[in-house]
């Protein structure tokens, strides 16, 4: 979806841009949680000095989330959108495959061209394809983990995956979510997750749980001629 403004959080933004002119400060606010006894900072971002430009079109950036531990240092010999498929091998990924597509805009509503987005994530069991992810779960030699792709002309792009486990124990959890990172010259690096409507885990998921709007990253599926899921998640770019 494409967020726009409410009452409150233009209050907010009439505020932060205030403080801006005044004490030049950057608009931001932070919440800081702790993941495998490392500091990480789920952010909240109105500025980089055109946040009036924001307020003034009613469009908010994608909120911004951790990137996390496992962002693929050596990237699998297959970068391409489909994730559920390695070209070395004959069998598809285990699980139940979803279908991701969706728009890049800038803050006045304009679609990005372009736009290089990368994805990553868990597997059917909740292990990430990367040596690094030591937790004791099953290894799929069919599924890419990661993926890349671009926006065509008029701002759309599409992947095509599996619905990711949750994982964790005790009382850290995660929530089945798929990360994103998204970049275009001359636009703000956006690193965000994306979250399953209706999943159960969202509730106790401490990044998705504690974050202000996160509405905008939460993306329903749907069922589609066959079996396969789809799901809408458009970004916004400041």
């Amino acid at each position: 979806m494409i967020y726009t403004t409410t009452e409150r959080q233009r209050g907010l933004l009439n505020t932060l841009i205030k403080i801006s002119r005044s004490k030049k400060l950057l608009g931001q606010l932070t919440r800081r949680d702790v993941l495998q006894g490392i500091t990480v900072s789920n952010f909240l971002f109105f500025g980089f000095g055109s946040t009036e430009k924001w307020a003034r079109a009613g469009l908010l950036p994608t909120l911004r989330q951790a990137e996390g531990p496992f962002y693929p240092i050596k990237k699998p010999i297959d970068q391409d959108a489909d994730l559920t498929f390695v070209s070395t091998r004959k069998k598809r990924a285990q699980g139940e495959i979803c279908i991701i597509r969706g728009r890049v805009f800038d803050v006045n509503g304009k679609p990005l061209s372009g736009v290089l987005l990368e994805i990553w994530q868990a597997n059917k069991w909740g292990r990430y394809q990367d040596r690094r992810d030591s937790i004791d779960l099953p290894w799929d030699h069919n599924f890419q983990g990661y993926g890349k792709t671009r926006t065509d002309h008029a701002g759309y792009y599409t992947f095509k995956t599996i619905r990711p486990a949750g994982y964790g124990q005790g009382r850290f959890r995660r929530t089945p979510h798929i990360h994103f990172k998204v970049n275009k010259r001359g636009f703000n690096e956006l690193i965000t997750q994306m979250y399953f409507a209706g999943e159960p885990e969202n509730k106790s998921d401490i990044f998705f749980s504690t974050a202000e709007r996160r509405e905008s990253i939460l993306v329903e599926f749907k069922t589609i001629e066959g079996g396969f899921k789809l799901g809408t998640f458009n970004l916004i770019l400041g």
